[in-house]
C-alpha cells in the first residue's frame, strides 16, 4: 500500500477545520434600545449577521469608469441639417449653436483645471495645508462642473 503524502493529509485537515473556524454574528436589541453584537445568540430575538466581502475595486479601474460614465452625460455636437427654415428660425438656432459652445468651453475648461488639480495632488511634495487648499479647489470646481454641464 502506498503511503499518503503529508501535505494531501494536511490539506484534508484544513479544510476539515476550516467550517468550524467560521464563526456566526448575531445582533439583538435589549430593552434600553441598544444594538449588540456577539458571537453566540443572547435572546431568542437575536439575528444572524450575514457579512459580505466589500467590492475592491482599483483606483485606476475606478476613474477609468467615472470617466466614460461622465462623457455619455455631456452633450456631443449636434449636426445641423440642410434645410430651409425662416430667418427667425435661424437665428435661434445660431443663438443656441453659440450657446452650446460657450458652455461647451466653459466645461472643457473645468475639467481641464481639474485634471490639472488632480495631477498637481498626485505629484505631492507640499504642505498639509496647500494640499487641503488643492482638494478644496478641486471639490469646488467639480462642483461646479456637475451643476453648469453634467445637469439637464
Amino acid at each position: 500500500m502506498r503511503p499518503v503524502p503529508i501535505s494531501i493529509t494536511a490539506m484534508v485537515v484544513l479544510l476539515g477545520l476550516s467550517g468550524a473556524a467560521k464563526a456566526d454574528y448575531y445582533r439583538w436589541t435589549d430593552a434600553n434600545g441598544v444594538t449588540h453584537f456577539t458571537d453566540k445568540p443572547k435572546t431568542p430575538g437575536s439575528q444572524a449577521i450575514d457579512f459580505r466581502r466589500p467590492t475592491v475595486i482599483p483606483i485606476a479601474d475606478n476613474n477609468r469608469r467615472r470617466s466614460d460614465r461622465l462623457q455619455g452625460l455631456q452633450p456631443e455636437a449636434q449636426q445641423s441639417s440642410v434645410r430651409p427654415v425662416s430667418d427667425d428660425k435661424t437665428q435661434k438656432s445660431a443663438q443656441s449653436n453659440v450657446d452650446q459652445l460657450a458652455r461647451r468651453k466653459t466645461c472643457d475648461n473645468y475639467a481641464d483645471r481639474i485634471d490639472n488639480i488632480e495631477s498637481r495632488l498626485r505629484a505631492g511634495g507640499y504642505s498639509a495645508s496647500r494640499g487641503n487648499r488643492l482638494r478644496r479647489d478641486r471639490r469646488e470646481l467639480a462642483s461646479k462642473r456637475v451643476w453648469e454641464c453634467l445637469r439637464r
